[in-house]
């Protein structure tokens, strides 16, 4: 094949026993990679209402399609199964370089069924895959777990493993490759932890063919050039994603107090700037394949919130979600905070969320110093901010109830509480406020994956994609462009194409380049269409787990003028019914169940899953 393996590894963990597969090459054509392909196999292979924690749930990693072609900034791996955080499809997508040695170890896709009787990792190299007892990294954190076998396996292999909140089960759980890059959305990390998969190890060289190299090369240099010309691609080279910061919260953007407020915190921009978390950068790195570098490391060396080691460059959601969000202006402790989050393996973003609603449920005397343990918890101060996030990381205290989800802590707390769940279906909102761009809170809503900024808005259209202006004033016809631009997402990422990138690169180039690089002629609408293929099976696999999300809670909160405003969601109030009304329709969708039409399932050739 051109472009990929056809290769699948099949591990049943019950059994002990690994099947090698091939994979179609109409599967490439029709999902390309990562998740989309992911999705494909699990509709086939196991039922949408399994428990997501026990043996029946499969969890899948997957390169994307162009991974390890050479194409720019398209090294994305996936992982993907039935989340235990949602209860519905989960997926989560990272970069760094194991995607690409995934497929330069022979295989496209991995996928984990059953349950091992110990702890296993598994080994992939060209000649072989091999389950192999992993009782002696059992227990470690995400660094040293990759360090140990990095001394087994050599330094050229790359690994995917959990950390201890995997292990535990945490509903923030993430899977960590690099030693701290977190596939971190949909608590997989869960999912890998009760199946007693500590950790992926491969290994190899393996070259992917590709059908034009001249016009591949030519394809590959546009591209390059496109994002080295971009103000963007500058940026984000210079100063990664912390360069958001400042104006996220200047205007608006950015949750403020658990999302209680907005607006202009000029002093917490002031103290945790892009210029002051410099002060701890101790270098920069690339993922494979890309040409912008806006990854990098830094370290506290003194002070009570020093760390170890360097550690991976504190990125915006991080910084927002355990900065503004809890008024915490102390830039050292966002260090340690991203420190511990990456060594035991937890989702930034949930981590808090988590910590957001804990600290207003304390203030309001839900939660006590019994709880604690004595932790007085408060917004702003960053010892105890640590001291939590600690606790959940290690699942003690406090944190033995916050790390397992928020409708575990309503269950315990009480039901009242429920109004400081900043969270669609038990996922934490991410740091973008739908008062900010309204077409957020349909992106976290709507999508099979819930609360997630990157699965196509029109708040951050792609680009080339040809929009009008979206403002909040205007809610109601969003629902064409929200539609198209969420086809695109989707076949850009599961293509393993970088979000950063494909903001960037006009969208049109895409199927140009997969044209040179498996030598089937793509078009712009058979790329769509792919996307929309995945779009719709992600909603099928929900719906056969009995979620339609037109019956789930959004947060009122961030739909409602907060109490503290100013930027561009002064005054704003989104209208959600409208807005889930007009994309449904867009979409062909019955308005109540949210069922596709057969018609539809019959043009996408997935009518086999309805």
């Amino acid at each position: 094949m051109n472009g990929a393996n056809g290769k699948l590894i099949e591990v049943d963990l019950t059994r002990g026993e690994i099947r090698v597969e091939g994979i179609s090459p109409s599967l490439f054509r029709e999902y390309l990679g990562g998740y989309g392909l992911g999705v494909r196999l699990l509709m086939e292979k196991m039922d949408p209402a399994a428990d997501p924690l026990g043996p029946e749930n499969i969890l899948g990693l997957a390169s994307g399609y162009l991974s390890a072609t050479g194409a720019v900034a398209a090294d994305r791996y996936m992982a993907f199964g039935k989340s235990p955080s949602t209860g519905g499809w989960g997926d989560a997508n990272s970069g760094g370089k194991f995607g690409r040695k995934l497929k330069e170890a022979g295989c496209d896709a991995v996928l984990f069924c059953g349950q091992a009787d110990s702890p296993v990792y598994l080994f992939i190299d060209e000649q072989k895959a091999e389950l192999r007892v992993a009782d002696f990294i059992w227990g470690k954190d995400c660094y040293e777990t990759e360090n140990e076998l990095k001394k087994i396996h050599g330094d050229d292999c790359e690994v995917a493993c959990i950390g201890v909140a995997g292990e535990r089960m945490s509903m923030i759980a993430g899977i960590s490759t690099d030693k701290g890059r977190i596939a971190a959305r949909s608590a997989l990390g869960a999912v890998m932890g009760s199946k007693l998969v500590k950790a992926v190890v491969v290994a190899g060289k393996k070259k992917m063919n590709v059908a034009d190299p001249e016009v591949f090369k030519r394809r590959r240099k546009k591209t390059a050039q496109s994002i080295a010309d971009s103000p963007f691609g500058q940026g984000l080279s210079q100063r990664g994603t912390s360069m958001f910061y400042q104006t996220c919260v200047s205007v608006g953007d950015a949750p403020v107090k658990n999302w209680s407020q907005t607006g202009e915190l000029l002093k917490n921009a002031e103290s945790v700037s892009e210029e002051v978390m410099e002060n701890f950068r101790e270098g920069k790195y690339r993922c494979s394949s890309c040409v912008i570098g806006c990854g990098g490391h830094e370290q506290v060396k003194e002070g009570r919130y020093r760390t170890q080691t360097t550690v991976h460059k504190t990125e915006y959601e991080s910084m927002a979600m355990t900065g503004c969000n809890l008024l915490n202006e102390s830039p050292d402790s966002l260090v340690r905070i991203n420190d511990i989050c990456n060594r035991y393996g937890m989702d930034t973003i949930g981590c808090g969320g988590l910590c957001g609603y804990a600290i207003e449920a304390f203030e309001n005397g839900y939660i006590t110093m019994e709880h604690t343990g004595g932790l007085e918890l408060k917004w702003g101060d960053p010892e105890c901010i640590v001291a939590l996030v600690e606790q959940i990381g290690s699942g003690e205290g406090l944190g033995g109830i916050l790390q397992k989800g928020f409708n575990h802590a309503v269950e315990v707390f009480g039901r009242d509480t429920e109004r400081y769940v900043m969270a669609v279906r038990n996922e934490a909102l991410p740091a973008h406020d739908p008062r900010w761009s309204a077409g957020l809170a349909l992106a976290y809503y709507s999508d099979a994956t819930p609360a997630r900024h990157t699965q196509g808005s029109t708040t951050f259209p792609v680009a080339g994609y040809a929009q009008p202006e979206m403002t909040n004033d205007n809610l109601s016809g969003r629902g064409k462009y929200h539609r198209e631009n969420v086809n695109l997402v989707h076949a850009l990422s599961c293509a393993g194409i970088c979000t950063f990138c494909f903001s960037i690169v006009d969208y049109k180039e895409y199927p140009k380049i997969l044209t040179a690089v498996d030598g089937i002629q793509w078009t712009e609408d058979e790329f769509m269409k792919v996307g929309q293929r995945i779009a719709v099976l992600r909603h099928l696999f929900n719906l056969k787990a009995g979620i339609n999300f037109r019956k789930t809670r959004f947060p009122e909160r961030v739909l409602e003028c907060p109490t503290v405003s100013g930027g561009d969601a002064e005054g704003t109030t989104i209208d959600l019914q409208l807005l889930v009304d007009d994309y449904l329709t867009e979409l062909g969708f019955d308005l109540q169940t949210t069922r596709p039409s057969p018609e539809m399932l019959d043009e996408l050739n997935i009518a086999q899953f309805s």
